[in-house]
């Protein structure tokens, strides 16, 4: 396998424009991708996954020596959510904010697999040879930290100013690089947005310009490991401006909608039912909630799934899923299922569209999925526990930004 300088450059806010730094990350990248092939580390993965792990660890080392903002963001914004640096892993004592740790590599090397594995859960944060890989990374990266030079990459960027309008296609443009090309963002963007386009036949960033469909994803869509979006992104790379809460944007206190009220009266009180089958899905609403009954049935769509749960926010009102009961731990549940919960509720956090974010949010948050566990690895049930907001972020993507 050979890792050229254009597959270095793609990764890169000016993929055209040579620099005098190029070549030393080069000569690092085909360094660290002949020690991991001498480590014999993830024999099964194959060169073309391989060869892009070494360039997303080469690039966060770029973006590390040049702070150039990416990695800073991400720090900045899981000390917010969570207060830690970094997901998955536990703070060490030596940790320094938005310099090298060797923690932050192995984040670098998780995402990478996997993204380029489907976001599936294949791979595991604490697999023995990420560890080992890791590792040694770290070591040649801190060896050579004193040294190495600062990337020239990244001045144009990091020298976008908000506030002057005579920038407005820069930042469109560095917007565009940032959600479909940089290390950080693409792995979530180009899986979610364009899985079926090959590197080949993707648009430039000068080209993302002038596609109507590209440009509105770039600016309507979460991306990244913690589904913010690019307006987002940008502002806490170039302005430390940590995104506003919702509750802070909605200003006044909204009324509870009719629906959270009818739900709580048809149950006592409770937020939350659950129902077998359709039929006694279509009862309660019919009986208990006072809904018409057509013909052809309430949600006829609906007729074939089973395991129901019904789940009231006072904001939003009432939400219907499918197909997880099994998984939710409730004294009024008689349809949970410890053994299926642990093999599969991993779904709530992990598969789009399996079930409602208010509803993943509450059964997480209020200790009512206890079995579900991370598809992969030791620790697991640990694992997803400490990490499920993180992991609906990542996996969910605009689906944990439903309002």
């Amino acid at each position: 396998m050979e890792i050229t300088l254009e597959d270095l450059k793609r990764r890169l806010p000016d993929p055209d424009d040579f620099k005098a730094t190029d070549e030393y990350f080069l000569t690092l990248a085909k360094y660290i991708d002949k020690l991991w092939e001498g480590m014999k580390a993830f024999p099964e993965i194959g060169e073309e996954i391989r060869k892009n792990v070494v360039i997303s660890l080469v690039s966060y080392y770029q973006d590390i020596l040049a702070d150039a903002g990416m990695w800073r963001a991400f720090v900045m914004m899981c000390r917010k959510l969570y207060r830690r640096p970094v997901p998955l892993y536990e703070e060490p004592d030596d940790y320094i904010d938005y310099e090298l740790n060797l923690i932050d590599v192995q984040f670098v090397i998780w995402y990478s697999l996997e993204s380029q594995l489907g976001f599936n859960g294949l791979v595991s944060p604490y697999d023995s040879d990420l560890m080992r890989l890791a590792r040694q990374v770290y070591k040649l990266f801190d060896f050579l930290y004193e040294d190495a030079p600062e990337p020239e990459n990244f001045k144009e960027f990091m020298e976008i100013d908000f506030n002057d309008r005579g920038q407005v296609r820069d930042i469109f443009r560095m917007s565009g690089w940032l959600f479909w090309n940089s290390y950080f963002l693409r792995p979530v963007s180009k899986h979610a947005y364009e899985p079926e386009i090959s590197e080949e036949e993707e648009l430039s960033v000068d080209e993302t310009l002038t596609d109507e469909r590209r440009l509105r994803t770039t600016f309507e869509q979460p991306t990244g490991p913690l589904a913010l979006l690019v307006d987002e992104w940008m502002r806490l790379m170039i302005d430390n401006r940590l995104p506003k809460d919702k509750k802070q944007l909605k200003g006044e206190k909204q009324k509870e909608h009719k629906y959270y009220r009818a739900l709580k009266r048809a149950t006592g009180g409770k937020e939350i039912a659950f129902f077998e089958l359709y039929a006694d899905l279509e009862s309660f609403l019919s009986d208990k909630l006072g809904w018409e009954r057509p013909e052809e049935g309430i949600f006829p769509q609906m007729r074939d799934f089973s395991d129901f749960v019904v789940f009231a926010t006072p904001e939003k009102g009432m939400m219907i899923a499918h197909d997880v009961a099994c998984y939710i731990k409730h004294p009024d549940n008689p349809l949970y299922d410890a053994e299926r919960a642990a093999s599969e509720a991993h779904r709530m956090v992990m598969e789009p569209m399996a079930c409602p974010i208010d509803l993943v949010k509450y059964s997480f948050a209020n200790g009512l999925v206890p079995d579900a566990a991370y598809p992969t690895g030791r620790d697991a049930n640990k694992l997803l526990h400490d990490n499920w907001d993180f992991f609906a972020r990542m996996y969910l993507r605009n689906f944990y930004r439903e309002d």
